[in-house]
């Protein structure tokens, strides 16, 4: 009978009826199918969201707290160099900045007394520095950047330094402004805008352009050009490129960079992009054999299944239509359970744990998300991706094949063994139930030869990402850091005038892993308050009693020694690091600093590690005469260009003698005199200072170097005078006492709460009779400087929280992970089951017994697992020690240790995920209960 809209041939509900029925007759493999898809969208997305969170995380932290995002400088550039700049490939942002000077409030506000403080420091940056490099590092801003002459844009910090709680754009702001060295003038700016800036520095004020021009200042060819390079360059490569690409004015300009917020963030995790690009590799590869096994190794039973389908004459599209209505089922499904699961767990969980406090310290107020649409998506096209294209395989292979091959397909390779090489009748007498159970598991498992080992590779793969991360993530654990430590650090502190400008409590606000010892002061603020001949950091009376305390460990312990001494230097060799002199015509003309430099005593062990470190990097440096006694080393950091690098050869052997401070006799005798005596003073000459032998000069180091041996300093940096390296037998030839300038004590961890009392009582009572003795100071009424102690347990306490956070982050990808690998083994083992389940059932119809059946899927799995364990075992811990050496070379904090109890676990997973899938496959009276998984 014909019926209305009727049209021949057409059987789309046949198709859907077969699909339907095709899905039912393989329901386990479904479900297992369905929560891999679940399981591989969450690990990628925490994976990969985790980890892009946590960098993000750190790489804000660090911008914010630098106060820019600019990773280096190009001193005083020219308009060619920026044009320069801006066109090399490997230089991602760049702009011009300029520092004006520091402002303090106007009288007629803040009186005479609050004059002296620095409110801010007034700067200008161009549009594109303020929006790429200085912008991120800011919030809450309110406002716009000044553009008229008289508008100005100052951080919150400085407007409560001018008592400013509720700012209003347009607001007067009257302040005092140093322009250079010798200029200064009383401004009245009108506030054009506000933010909030996290940096330990002086607050920033920014002003336009059009007020440069009215002080007379040209950016064009004043300012300092200021850039970011790509996050995948160090800060060495970067300012080898810069020298080679960009011309320099003149052989003093110098590039000065760092390593980027990013970069740093990267490394401090993964130990740089080398290691995260192969953890990236093994997870994505991973999750690929998770997704395809499911369908590799059932995809027997489905070939056998489209075979008869094909053979009753349904075409390559009908049988697409078919396999492809249960897939698609199957990842819509999936898909959407795994992104709501992704999203609850990245969005609310893990915060919720780590509370949003975290994010907003680290992230700044608009907070970091985990959670990141973007790698949800990537992670969703990725897992579907997989799934497709092995369902493809499928529907290809089964149409190559003729009906005769696709329905009897088995997927086993090799060719069978002949009757004499199986020889069964002896052979199964000599085995037992057991061994014979395991036989035929093996002849199972060998069939498949291809799927084997790609099974084994997988799960390999997967637990190897898992002990990778656990030896990554323990290894370069922020403890490390602070056991680098001694577990008290001793050393002088600045003059009360060096401390108020915060020289000398950078330390306070740095990461535990930089330097404390480095400082923006110089000798001048650390010894304004203790300028005489005598005076030690550490006093001979409290080092002995230091050292004297219960439970320090004297021979693990460390004492510098040295001096604080005036430099009487050849201009030839002085001329690396100052242009001043390279005019003068008299080239062995002596030159005599203004301020004290430091002149530290090496120990022997530190002279042969800088020994060793000339000798293989073949360095232009004389270490025979330091070693001797008759040469001195200047150590400094990173100040030369690489045009005065070139230099540094010529100044080998120039004269160099050092001249003692005054006595304290004097310095207090010369206080007490008004400024005409003290001029007179001057020109008598009376106040006689002691000279030392003459040196030779030895060269220079640059102990930024990344090889450069590790070398205790005393308060040093870059705007600081210079810093000598000197013999013990050198030392002698200079007529001054030997000062204790710092001091490491290590202590038996027992006894280290009563050590820590008996410390800071000695520093307390040493720095409150410092504060009486007021005759040396410069300042009338200003007691000497005293002494400060770094405790390794209170960093410790101060970092605990943190340390937790960042262990909770970084081990949830390990559980990720680690889920990942032993889901992967357990749908190994069920698909391969559920896969022979006619088999199974012809081997219980000959009088296979269940636990028979069970010893054999046991011994099955066992063989997969026996594999992957060596394999661990052996290229496993090769791919360990490929991570060692490439995170020692990164990181030099990370300790490495073989994860053996993480093994033992991942065996033991593994030994009970196999004993327990047979039990429960195989239960209920022996029959396979495929339809309840």
């Amino acid at each position: 009978m014909k019926r209305r809209n009727y049209t021949p041939n057409d059987n789309r509900n046949v198709i859907r009826m077969l699909a339907v029925s095709f899905a039912g007759s393989a329901k386990g493999r479904n479900r297992i199918l369905f929560m891999t898809v679940v399981l591989s969208i969450i690990t990628l997305t925490m994976v990969f969201g985790i980890s892009r969170g946590k960098i993000r995380s750190e790489e804000l932290s660090m911008i914010r707290e630098n106060g820019t995002a600019a990773s280096g400088v190009v001193e005083s550039g020219t308009a060619f160099q920026y044009a320069s700049l801006k066109s090399l490939d490997y230089i991602k942002q760049t702009g011009r900045c300029f520092t004006v000077g520091a402002a303090t409030a106007a009288e007629k506000d803040s009186g005479a007394e609050s004059e002296k403080t620095t409110v801010c420091t007034i700067r200008w940056a161009d549009p594109d520095a303020w929006k790429d490099l200085l912008r991120p590092a800011y919030t809450k801003i309110r406002g716009s950047y000044p553009e008229k002459e008289s508008e100005i844009m100052l951080s919150e910090k400085a407007l409560k330094a001018l008592g400013i709680t509720r700012p209003q754009e347009g607001m007067e702001i009257p302040l005092h402004v140093s322009i250079g060295i010798f200029q200064s003038s009383e401004e009245t700016f009108f506030l054009s805008g506000w933010f909030t800036d996290y940096s330990n520095e002086t607050a920033p004020g920014y002003i336009s352009e059009e007020k440069l021009d009215v002080w007379g200042i040209h950016p064009d060819d004043e300012a300092n050009l200021v850039f970011r390079q790509s996050d995948r360059l160090g800060w060495q490569e970067t300012e080898e490129l810069l020298y080679e690409d960009l011309p320099m004015k003149d052989q003093y300009q110098k590039i000065t960079v760092t390593d980027t917020a990013g970069y740093q963030a990267v490394a401090g995790m993964t130990g740089g992009y080398g290691m995260a690009v192969l953890g990236t590799v093994i997870t994505l590869c991973g999750v690929f054999f998770l997704c395809h096994n499911v369908l590799q190794i059932s995809m027997a039973g489905d070939i056998r299944k489209l075979g008869l389908l094909n053979t009753i004459g349904a075409t390559q599209r009908q049988l697409s239509q078919i396999y492809y209505s249960q897939i698609r089922r199957i990842l819509v499904l999936g898909t959407a359970a795994g992104a709501a699961l992704s999203a609850i767990l990245l969005a609310g969980v893990i915060p919720a744990i780590l509370n949003s406090q975290y994010f907003r310290e680290t992230g700044g107020a608009e907070g970091v998300c985990l959670f990141h649409p973007v790698i949800l998506l990537l992670s969703v096209l990725f897992t579907d991706g997989i799934l497709l294209a092995a369902s493809a395989g499928v529907i290809v292979r089964t149409v190559r094949m003729s009906c005769v091959e696709s329905t009897g397909y088995t997927g086993t390779q090799g060719k069978k063994r002949s009757h004499k090489e199986r020889k069964p009748v002896f052979t199964k007498r000599k085995r037992t139930s057991a061994g014979e159970m395991c036989y035929l598991a093996w002849r199972n498992i060998s069939g498949h030869r291809k799927r084997f080992l790609l099974t084994v590779l997988s799960l390999f793969l997967g637990l190897e990402a898992f002990l990778g991360a656990v030896v990554i993530t323990a290894g370069s654990d922020y403890v490390h850091v602070i056991e680098q430590r001694p577990d008290f650090l001793i050393a002088g502190q600045f003059s009360t005038s060096g401390r108020e400008q915060g020289y000398g409590e950078e330390y306070q606000t740095r990461d535990a892993g930089q330097d404390p010892m480095l400082t923006e002061g110089d000798c001048f603020d650390l010894l304004y308050d203790n300028d005489y001949d005598e005076f030690s950091p550490i006093s001979p009376e409290v080092r002995k009693e230091l050292m004297e305390i219960d439970g320090v460990d004297t021979d693990k312990s460390y004492i510098m020694e040295g001096a604080y001494l005036y430099t009487v230097i050849s201009k030839k060799g002085i001329r690396p690091l100052d242009q001043v002199f390279l005019a003068e015509d008299a080239e062995d003309e002596m030159i005599e600093g203004w301020d004290q430099d430091v002149v530290q005593i090496l120990k022997e062990d530190e002279i042969e590690s800088l020994k060793k470190y000339v000798e293989t990097n073949s360095l232009p440096v004389d270490m025979d005469s330091l070693e001797n006694g008759t040469g001195v080393l200047i150590l400094h950091d990173h100040a030369l260009s690489a045009a005065q690098e070139k230099l540094v050869g010529e100044s080998i052997g120039e004269p160099v003698y050092f001249k003692t401070m005054i006595s304290r006799e004097d310095r207090i005798r010369w206080n007490n005199m008004t400024a005409q005596e003290q001029t007179e003073q001057e020109e008598a000459g009376d106040f006689q200072m002691k000279q030392s032998e003459d040196f030779t000069l030895c060269g220079y180091l640059d102990n930024r170097r990344e090889d450069f041996p590790e070398i205790r300093q005393t308060w040093h940096g870059s705007e600081g005078g210079l810093y000598f390296l000197i013999s013990e037998k050198g030392f002698q030839r200079i007529p001054t006492e030997k000062k204790t300038l710092y001091m490491e004590l290590n202590v038996d961890h027992a006894k280290e709460p009563s050590v820590k009392t008996s410390i800071q009582k000695i520093i307390s009572e040493e720095n409150q009779r410092r504060s009486r003795i007021t005759g040396t100071a410069f300042d009338e009424g200003t007691g000497e400087a005293g002494i400060f102690c770094i405790s390794k347990s209170d960093l410790m306490t101060e970092a605990a929280s943190e340390i937790q956070r960042n262990r909770l982050i970084l081990g949830s990808i390990s559980a990720v992970l680690l889920l990942a690998g032993f889901t992967n083994y357990f749908n190994v083992m069920v698909t391969g089951i559920l896969a022979r389940e006619k088999e199974l059932k012809i081997m219980e119809s000959v009088g296979m017994t269940e636990k028979q059946k069970q010893t054999m899927i046991q011994a099955e799995g066992g063989y997969y697992c026996l594999f992957t364990v060596v394999l661990l075992m052996t290229v496993g811990m090769a791919v360990l020690l490929m991570i060692r050496y490439y995170m020692g070379q990164k990181l030099s904090y990370f300790k490495f240790a073989w994860p053996i109890s993480w093994l033992l676990l991942l065996i033991a997973g593994l030994t009970m995920i196999n004993v327990t899938t047979a039990w429960i496959m195989c239960k209920d009276d022996g029959r396979l209960p495929g339809s309840r998984i």
